[in-house]
């Protein structure tokens, strides 16, 4: 039958006395359930963390668009590779089914500089289709113009990032920086594009919040009119469906097949490349659980030999209650309420531990991680889980002694 508040409220009491004459022994035997608990939450934070990280990078790409990337370098015959052209960007938006916008990419690292001031930046000479595709949006100012490309104008947008480090808190916009050697004016401010990425690990490897942008043929001394095979180092593609990227990026490749070898470049699909970011994801939180489940496994295996223990010291105690009137309810909800407090107070410290371990590896380890209200609430039914489980048979145990038999106990 249900028990009310005052009949719980004088568990709990019995259960909190109980517990407190052997503090060192409850506290080492819900050791292996703060253990546990702190692995799921660190597990799950990581996981969470990732998975945050995975889609803002992703969308950041574009799930709707194609990347081909120039290898560079020598080929297997000692012969320089030919490099992708800025004319392939406009025979992929000709010949590749659905798309829509393409822009070739220059990637340079230069000295960026305003006065006094300089930095190595990253400058990046593209078209302006460019923004389109990555769907940058303006915090001020004007994007690169076909007429800036045409009239080969020395003009830069700059992300976010790089604006504040070069400017502070002034308007940018008009005002005039070097790259390289040369004097730019600034155009425009990207808005801020999310967290930067983590250097060696990230799917978006454009760092757009601190890169400048300048039309193509600025950065390379040549228009795409005189010169439209010119070298680039990447091509952007837009497709209309994004759930056919995997297709179009082999119709793609077939396309750049005809004029160079497969080794001189390589197609990314950012689809592609978060279904592989899920897949090492499923394969860390296996590994992660089962040693979060083993632990677990262990603190409940201990509170369970504890808690037997504590039935046969407390023999005794149990005969006298069952004398003065107390229930085989009464005792199998008293040692069930010690159990759940052992392990949901376990759990707690444990939510709290994983959350300061989640902290941690982020400022140590630099990954991405997030404690979610669903990472405690898994914590807390698991700590929960845990004691109605490995408290069931003591409790039962307990309530199973005879009063007399247990009276003559000693």
């Amino acid at each position: 039958m249900p028990f009310n508040l005052a009949e719980l409220s004088e568990y709990l009491r019995i259960a909190t006395e109980a517990l407190g004459r052997y503090r060192l022994r409850t506290a080492l035997s819900v050791t292996g359930v703060v253990l546990g608990v702190a692995a799921v939450i660190a597990m799950m934070s990581v996981s969470e963390g990732a998975a945050r990280e995975a889609l803002a990078q992703v969308d950041a790409l574009g799930l709707d668009n194609l990347v081909a990337q120039s290898a560079g370098g020598l080929n297997a015959r000692g012969t320089m590779r030919r490099s992708l052209s800025a004319a392939d960007a406009g025979r992929a938006v000709a010949m590749v089914p659905t798309a829509r916008l393409g822009s070739p990419v220059v990637s340079r690292y230069l000295k960026v500089g305003r006065g006094e001031q300089s930095l190595t930046g990253q400058v990046m000479g593209i078209t302006p289709p460019f923004q389109q595709i990555l769907r940058l949006g303006l915090a001020r100012g004007r994007f690169i113009s076909e007429t800036d490309e045409a009239a080969v104008a020395r003009v830069a947008v700059l992300g976010a990032g790089l604006a504040r480090q070069l400017f502070g808190f002034r308007d940018p916009l008009g005002e005039s920086l070097t790259l390289a050697a040369d004097h730019y004016r600034v155009i425009g401010v990207l808005r801020e594009q999310g967290a930067d990425p983590q250097p060696g690990r990230s799917m978006g490897w454009h760092n757009i919040n601190r890169a400048a942008f300048v039309p193509l043929p600025t950065l390379t001394g040549h228009t795409l009119v005189v010169a439209p095979n010119q070298p680039v180092d990447e091509v952007w593609i837009q497709i209309d469906d994004g759930t056919q990227s995997e297709a179009l990026a082999g119709v793609l490749r077939r396309l750049l097949l005809q004029t160079r070898d497969a080794d001189e470049f390589s197609i990314v699909v950012p689809r592609e490349l978060l279904a592989q970011r899920y897949r090492t994801q499923r394969t860390f939180s296996v590994v992660v659980g089962s040693v979060a489940a083993l632990a677990l496994l262990v603190g409940g295996i201990g509170i369970m030999n504890i808690m037997l223990t504590s039935v046969v010291e407390r023999t005794r105690e149990i005969g006298v209650r069952r004398m003065a009137g107390a229930t085989r309810r009464d005792v199998t909800m008293q040692f069930l309420v010690e159990t759940l407090l052992m392990t949901v107070g376990g759990g707690m410290v444990g939510i709290a531990a994983g959350a300061a371990i989640a902290a941690g590896i982020s400022a140590y380890a630099g990954w991405s991680t997030h404690v979610s209200v669903a990472a405690i609430g898994l914590g807390f039914v698991v700590s929960f889980a845990v004691g109605l489980v490995f408290g069931w048979y003591p409790a039962m145990k307990a309530a199973a002694l005879e009063p007399v038999d247990a009276m003559r106990y000693e």
